[in-house]
Formats: structure tokens, sequence, C-alpha cells
């Protein structure tokens, strides 16, 4: 946060206000966040505010679009037990390319519902077979352990059988690539 102006030295005051923005085509409301020079009046922002106003346009096209958070990836990622590499390999992704979306880039809409179906252990599992010949048949069957192992995480979780319908309901069957 800035405490004073980097135009004359002098005090800042920080205005939230709301605003509209287009992005991918699509309008957005959020509250833009900027500063403004007491002694001249002028606005401006720093990397924080930047990141503070666009992760709101990001977080409402991502529930809009059902695109998972970065975090809700890095906790995907940890919970089959892989690093970002080898998650990338198991997505046919490139290295750089899923390591940005966890980190915050914005992924296209089909990447983002592509990486909305593998949180599904069942889905994962078809990603994995098709990259098995990238492990060793040691590393691959410790990876099939871990899924197999959330797998029943959530079919104990809820033993009323409600765990087959959420992989069958309407919502879940759209985000699958069928």
């Amino acid at each position: 946060m800035i405490t004073e102006s980097p135009l004359t030295g002098g005090k800042v005051v920080l205005h939230k206000e709301p605003d509209k923005l287009e992005y991918r085509g699509e309008d957005f409301a959020y509250t833009s966040y900027e500063y403004e020079c007491v002694d001249t009046g002028q606005r401006f922002t720093d990397t924080e505010l930047d990141w503070k106003n666009m992760n709101q346009i990001y977080d409402q096209y991502r529930e809009r679009h059902d695109i998972p958070s970065p975090k809700e990836l890095t906790e995907m990622r940890e919970k089959y037990g892989l690093s970002a590499i080898k998650m990338a390999q198991v997505l046919g992704l490139g290295v750089n390319q899923y390591t940005k979306y966890e980190q915050g880039e914005m992924p296209s809409e089909s990447i983002g519902k592509m990486l909305r179906s593998v949180q599904t252990p069942a889905v994962f599992m078809g990603y994995l077979e098709g990259a098995k010949h990238q492990f060793s048949e040691e590393e691959y069957a410790k990876i099939c352990a871990k899924v197999q192992k959330s797998f029943l995480k959530i079919i104990k979780s809820k033993p009323d059988l409600s765990w087959f319908w959420e992989f069958f309901s309407p919502r879940f069957v759209g985000r699958v690539a069928l």
C-alpha cells in the first residue's frame, strides 16, 4: 500500500468506486481501486491495486464459466500427489502454461472446463492412463493409489450414494467432454 505520492512525495487518498470492464467480450462490474495524489489530484495505481482490480474480474469470469481458481488447481494437483511438471504432462499442457494457471493466469474456457473435469478422480484417471508412458511403473502405481484413495474418500463421505449422482448430474456431465 502506497502511503505517499510518487509524484510529489505528499499524501495520497485511496479511492474505490463502481466501474465496468469488458474482458474477453463480456462486461463485468467491479470496484475500482485507485490512489489520488492530494497535491496534484492525479489518480494512479500500483501493481498491487492492478491485481486487486483484475482479480475481481477474473473471479467473476471463473464463476461464470466454471473455471477452477489457482487455489483449486494447486489443491487438486497436491491431492493427486503430483508436481506441476507431472500434472502438466498428464494433462498434455506445457509446464510453463500449467504453472501460470496455478499462479493466476486465466485459461481459455475450453482449457478451464478440462481443468474442472479432472478434479473428478474418474476423469483424471482417463488422462493419467493416456500419459502412462511418461511415468515409470512405480510412479504410475503411486499416482493411481493416490487417485484411488481420493475416490474412496468421496464415496465414504457420502454413504447414501449421493456421490454417484454428483458424477452423473447435468452439472457434472456438462463439465466433461464426452
